[in-house]
């Protein structure tokens, strides 16, 4: 057992790869992972090309790494059931277990993962979050809009390209304290102590506050990718987590 007590797989042993389950198949549309860590959207993993995908330390047998210490070399599977058009996600016995929506799953127990679900694996601070599903079944679900309406709320930080807004001329708050802010007003909207319009109205940084934070309909290719992808990928009525772009740090609220 190591020092922080936190149980170790035999690094000696071979990893033997992951053997795809026979009921396995590619999912029909564009799926993806959204990895957050500490609040903010930091990248985002096709998984739409292959019926599985393993999660792990290690190259060798792993798709998607990760360099936690207390992740295994080959830590889990999402392996996607073609007939159910459903993923699921299949701990492999690791070392220090995996979770879903914040409770631990059983080893080697198919766990079903739904659009949003959230999962982790060990102590590792990267959560990843499902997107896409809404589009497995191409004749009931639409395809993607042409454009999207949303209001969105920007927090700047000393780090922003431009630090600078119609509420502050010089912003010296780090980019952790606008996370934190941020993270702040989206518990604050979703338990429903205040609106979405009048927190971007008073809070925002970007000259959209005046308008409640509403944006006019955009397509793709007209703003910031991290933006783009966030908004097209969300759900009318949905709220965003927090997404990082090179000028500040958003929550986005999708309104058609």
């Amino acid at each position: 057992m190591s020092e922080n007590n936190e149980i170790r797989e035999d690094e000696t042993e071979p990893i033997p790869p992951f053997k795809c389950p026979e009921w396995a198949s590619k999912p029909i549309s564009n799926v993806y992972l959204e990895i957050i860590k500490n609040g903010v959207n930091i990248d985002r993993v096709d998984i739409s090309k292959d019926k599985f995908t393993v999660f792990g330390r290690s190259s060798e047998v792993s798709s998607v790494l990760l360099d936690h210490p207390s992740v295994s070399r080959r830590h889990a599977a999402l392996v996607y059931h073609g007939v159910n058009n459903r993923f699921y996600l299949i701990d492999l016995q690791s070392a220090t277990g995996t979770q879903v929506n914040d409770e631990q799953i059983k080893p080697l127990t198919p766990t079903t993962i739904k659009e949003n679900f959230t999962f982790k694996f060990g102590s590792s601070s990267k959560h990843f979050i499902l997107k896409g599903t809404s589009n497995t079944n191409p004749s009931s679900s639409p395809s993607e809009p042409k454009t999207v309406t949303c209001r969105h709320l920007l927090v700047k930080h000393q780090g922003s390209r431009n630090p600078s807004s119609w509420r502050e001329s010089k912003i010296t708050r780090t980019k952790e304290r606008a996370i934190t802010k941020l993270n702040e007003f989206r518990a604050a909207i979703t338990s429903g102590q205040a609106t979405f319009e009048d927190l971007a109205h008073k809070n925002s940084d970007c000259s959209s506050a005046k308008r409640g934070g509403y944006l006019d309909p955009f397509k793709r290719g007209q703003m910031q990718k991290p933006f783009e992808d966030c908004a097209f990928s969300l759900k009318v009525g949905e709220i965003s987590g927090i997404v990082d772009t090179d000028s500040g740090v958003h929550i986005i609220e999708r309104l058609a």
